[in-house]
């Protein structure tokens, strides 16, 4: 957050005792009155240059700062979750962890140690975490319909054949003793992804499992990014549904890998969409 420094307020006030480390942060947008919610976190970092810069960060800065200190046998990720992170509720995929030591560590260290182990992936949905999903959990919300030659401010999107498509899958399968096999399919030189499987055993089924999903990728699709107006309001998880009156052989429903949001005093706000995997 970005504002002036030439506030009569400011005067007399010393910024860091106004805007303090830790204090809770809401960020609320939306054009005539009718606000949306963008952002709720903390403050993380408060400069007392002009203009003012506050950095944010969302629920993950208080799980920085829970302690953990358990030894567990195999367990499932959701129990083990449960159990360091008391208070929040936890959304985390159905897989058995080996067992495990974590001592004078973090909640987020742990996490940290998931993603590089089980390639577990963690975000936060205000005060949801959610482990080990990617688009998942968001399957059943609405699917945002984005006319390209309508509701679009601009766009930066690549048509691909699927012909086109250049994909290396490295698959893992982590077995429940907490030993790995892995398998490589697809293009030698393609773009690098990694799948995770659990309990798969054999790696022949394992490697015919991943050429499965392979195909999953090889489709004719866009992409690049969208720019938006403020609404619709959409985030990342979510399916939007791409139509074009000029191209309408390349209408299709995809999921959104990232957003940006700008909102400045120009005044302008827009909403940036990347977009990630064609939804089968």
């Amino acid at each position: 957050i970005v504002i002036p420094r030439n506030i009569p307020y400011f005067d007399k006030q010393d910024v860091n005792n106004v805007f303090r480390k830790g204090d809770p942060v809401v960020i609320s947008l939306g054009y005539n009155g009718t606000m949306n919610f963008e952002f709720v976190g903390y403050i993380s970092r408060v400069s007392a240059d002009i203009p003012i810069k506050i950095e944010c960060e969302d629920e993950m800065y208080m799980l920085k700062k829970i302690p953990v200190n358990i030894s567990v046998k195999k367990t499932k990720l959701q129990d083990l979750l449960e159990e360091i992170i008391p208070g929040y509720d936890i959304d985390a995929l159905e897989v058995e962890i080996g067992a495990q030591r974590f001592v004078k560590t973090t909640v987020a260290k742990v996490l940290d140690y998931l993603q590089k182990e089980y390639s577990l992936y963690s975000y936060m949905k205000g005060r949801q975490l959610v482990c080990g999903k990617i688009y998942a959990d968001d399957n059943d919300q609405t699917v945002e319909k984005i006319h390209l030659e309508r509701n679009v401010v601009s766009n930066e999107l690549n048509y691909k054949n699927k012909e086109d498509v250049v994909i290396r899958m490295n698959a893992v399968s982590t077995l429940p003793n907490g030993s790995k096999i892995e398998v490589t399919v697809g293009d030698e030189d393609g773009e690098e992804r990694q799948l995770s499987y659990y309990g798969i055993e054999i790696e022949a089924e394992l490697e015919k499992l991943a050429n499965e999903d392979l195909k999953k990728y090889k489709v004719d699709g866009f992409d690049g990014t969208v720019k938006l107006f403020g609404v619709p309001v959409v985030q990342h998880g979510q399916k939007v549904e791409l139509t074009s009156d000029l191209y309408p052989d390349r209408n299709g429903i995809y999921y959104i890998e990232r957003t940006q949001v700008d909102f400045n005093d120009a005044p302008e706000f827009r909403r940036t969409v990347q977009l990630g995997d064609k939804a089968v």
